[in-house]
């Protein structure tokens, strides 16, 4: 093989490399673990404050009863971040038509927690039947 060959593959192979580690580089998130963390903290801690200042559980629990379900008052939070969150609600007896009454809870959650700046959560219903 030539010398010049020899010299093409080399720039070449070395350009490829680095347009290879740029490509890398420029898909890193800048944000540590560190900082992915500490932000998660402080979204669940926004959460969790505004759930208290705005009495959101009690404020739920009067809007369920209100449409007639019977809340046992128990709701679990899992809270990940802003954008994703959880919510448990036990409820004594739900009517015959659980998928209605599993969406109609889920819309009215959502639309009470949106009001108060809280956005969305993903709504698991659990009947408690004693």
């Amino acid at each position: 093989m030539k010398s010049s060959n020899k010299v093409v593959i080399l720039l070449s192979f070395l350009l490829l490399t680095i347009v290879i580690l740029v490509i890398v580089l420029a898909t890193l998130s800048p944000e540590s673990d560190q900082d992915l963390y500490i932000r998660s903290v402080n979204d669940v801690e926004v959460v969790t404050n505004k759930l208290t200042e705005t009495d959101f559980q009690q404020k739920l629990i009067t809007k369920l009863k209100d449409e007639g379900y019977k809340p046992t008052g128990s709701i679990g939070y899992t809270i990940f971040s802003m954008e994703k969150k959880q919510m448990t609600i036990v409820l004594h007896g739900i009517d015959s038509n659980r998928s209605k009454a599993e969406n109609y809870i889920q819309e009215l959650t959502n639309q009470l927690s949106s009001s108060i700046g809280l956005g969305t959560f993903e709504v698991t219903i659990l009947e408690d039947n004693d």
